[in-house]
């Protein structure tokens, strides 16, 4: 599908990360839980627990011991510049006896933050911003590094830059690398006249949204590293950068050749 996905920002000293892996993929552990999402009988408790875990931890994450999800979004927390040690984790399938009931640490974050019953949901500063894809894409517009950044996890702003340049170089390959069986990578920016070109050819030529993974890279973080990225793969920084079944296209006139648009 057609995905446009823009970065939030922070000032320094303000983020922290909530993760919040809930169960899916996994919904069958929540069917083993015999959990029913209840808005209007939230646990006292449990909120206070959650918030107090928001307010006072770089990342904290509700999941089970066998939430693959849940390992899977840490590997992109880590990779965003935090370290292990900074991911506060309560599996509810593991939590001590003092805690609140786990249900009701459930069925808060889903009341108050989410409404959402996969895994695992990420907070970042305090702000929702998704599931297991969505983290992923935190990294790749560089707002994970930036939390890191701002929560001092990372404590030099030449490191920072350094993740943004990684998480960067990372996003454009991995959407190359997407793009493979036939499908398109389109990285594009809102007020861009060749990008306004690289859109129509694709509706011109009827290519299905489903085979066209489409991002405006305008307020990433990782923008200008993306552009001098492209310049080292294409020659030229300029928005769009464009891929078809895993070859990045060279210009405008490779994307004509690809969709027999009409130019």
């Amino acid at each position: 599908a057609v995905v446009s996905t823009q970065s939030g920002h922070y000032g320094r000293g303000e983020m922290k990360v909530l993760i919040v892996c809930v169960l899916l993929g996994l919904s069958q552990g929540l069917d083993k839980l015999k959990w029913t999402a209840d808005c209007n009988n939230i646990d006292t408790a449990a909120r206070d627990y959650v918030e107090d875990k928001i307010a006072n931890s770089k990342v904290y994450l509700i999941g089970l011991t066998y939430c693959g999800w849940c390992t899977w979004a840490k590997e992109y927390i880590v990779k965003m510049g935090f370290s292990s040690s900074d991911i506060v984790v309560d599996n509810l399938d593991d939590l001590p006896s003092d805690v609140p009931y786990k249900m009701d640490i459930i069925n808060y974050a889903y009341c108050q933050y989410s409404q959402m019953k996969t895994v695992p949901q990420v907070f970042l500063n305090q702000n929702f911003v998704g599931g297991a894809s969505d983290t992923r894409q935190a990294y790749y517009t560089g707002a994970g590094a930036k939390a890191a950044y701002d929560s001092g996890a990372i404590t030099r702003y030449n490191m920072f830059k350094k993740e943004v340049k990684k998480a960067a170089i990372e996003f454009v390959d991995d959407g190359v690398a997407r793009s493979s069986g036939g499908k398109y990578l389109v990285l594009s920016k809102t007020h861009c006249r060749h990008c306004f070109a690289a859109k129509d050819c694709l509706k011109d030529a009827g290519i299905p949204d489903s085979d066209i993974e489409l991002y405006e890279i305008n307020d990433f973080q990782t923008h200008d590293e993306i552009k001098l990225y492209k310049a080292r793969i294409t020659g030229s920084p300029f928005t769009p950068l464009l891929a078809y079944n895993g070859k990045v296209l060279q210009d405008h006139a490779a994307l004509v050749k690809a969709t027999g648009c009409s130019g």
